[in-house]
């Protein structure tokens, strides 16, 4: 009898790749100009949060050693690459003419753990490295308390909508902190995803997916309606985010094999990087192209893409060069 081989692994999810990279182009269009930006307003909460979703469902693998073993070491990856990001932007504001003072060492400490002081959108990569660390413990101490997590969303979408209501004595700063961090916007996606890829099949068996998609994208625009009705709130969050999220999420499982082959491949390579980068883009393009607003957001996203692949190349050969260099340490340490 042939022995099934558990460490084989899982067919692509092509269509999770299709998503990155629609979601990539929706954070561009959240910072920059565009023309029916507003139209698009109930779609543009998505994109992080799809982004942390996505993590959390490659997360899990039905093995707890190998769960912990993925949230400690993409952690250690994400730690890393915010102390490399936040390098590149303090660098550049700094070349920039900012005074150095804004940048004392006890603002360094707290940019450490909120991510936002030196470049506002790289509080993201903070609150994911946390936001997996949270997923660690609960993995490994309560699982069961998992399914809950998601609920932490609420308090998400209270603080970005009604934050300055219910406490007006609060800067924007603090309530910058208290709402874009690990406890209330990464961890209630990374479980949603999570949970999507422990329980798709069987919620698939029962669902119907295209309408269930359908009829959130609907309800989002009748909240975005209200919501200019009745002057409310201004924040892209709303009450359908989250299960907009975890739909777009099913339905990537549902249609696995679906993919857009540009978009698949700058969602493979590029979108993670379009995040990053793109600020740098978008103030140069500013600089030089102040009155091109119409179609600002996919200029910049287009320009973005090459600073992508530098940046890939650039981490490829440093990759390689270290290998080589502990492999010549290795020869020297046999002889």
């Amino acid at each position: 009898m042939p022995v099934k081989n558990t460490n084989a692994q899982k067919p692509r999810i092509e269509s999770i790749y299709v998503l990155k990279a629609l979601c990539s182009v929706m954070v561009v269009i959240v910072h920059a100009e565009m023309c029916g930006k507003a139209a698009l307003t109930p779609l543009l909460g998505i994109a992080t949060p799809c982004f942390l979703a996505i993590t959390g469902f490659l997360m899990y693998s039905a093995d707890a050693a190998r769960e912990l073993g993925k949230a400690t070491k993409w952690a250690r990856k994400c730690f890393g690459l915010s102390l490399v990001c936040n390098l590149l932007y303090l660098s550049f504001y700094l070349l920039d003419g900012a005074p150095l003072s804004k940048y004392s060492g006890g603002a360094l400490i707290i940019n450490l753990f909120t991510g936002h002081l030196i470049s506002t959108h790289l509080w993201y990569l903070t609150a994911v490295w946390q936001g997996l660390l949270l997923m660690w413990l609960l993995r490994r101490y309560a699982p069961r308390l998992i399914a809950f997590a998601p609920l932490l969303y609420l308090l998400a979408w209270v603080l970005r909508s009604y934050g300055k209501v219910l406490f007006p004595e609060l800067s924007s700063d603090t309530l910058f902190i208290l709402r874009a961090n690990a406890v209330v916007t990464a961890l209630p996606f990374l479980a949603t995803g999570y949970l999507v890829h422990k329980y798709h099949t069987s919620i698939l068996a029962k669902v119907k997916i295209l309408p269930c998609l359908l009829a959130l994208l609907m309800l989002a625009y009748a909240e975005y309606a209200l919501r200019l009705w009745s002057s409310s709130g201004s924040s892209i969050f709303f009450l359908c985010t989250w299960p907009l999220v975890a739909t777009l999420m099913l339905t990537c499982c549902h249609y696995s094999n679906f993919t857009i082959p540009v978009l698949g491949r700058i969602g493979r390579l590029h979108s993670a990087n379009v995040y990053y980068f793109h600020i740098l883009v978008l103030i140069y393009f500013n600089r030089l192209w102040p009155e091109q607003t119409a179609w600002q957001a996919l200029l910049v996203y287009i320009a973005t893409l090459p600073v992508s692949a530098l940046f890939n190349l650039a981490h490829k050969g440093i990759g390689q060069l270290a290998a080589r260099i502990k492999a010549c340490q290795s020869a020297r340490a046999g002889v």
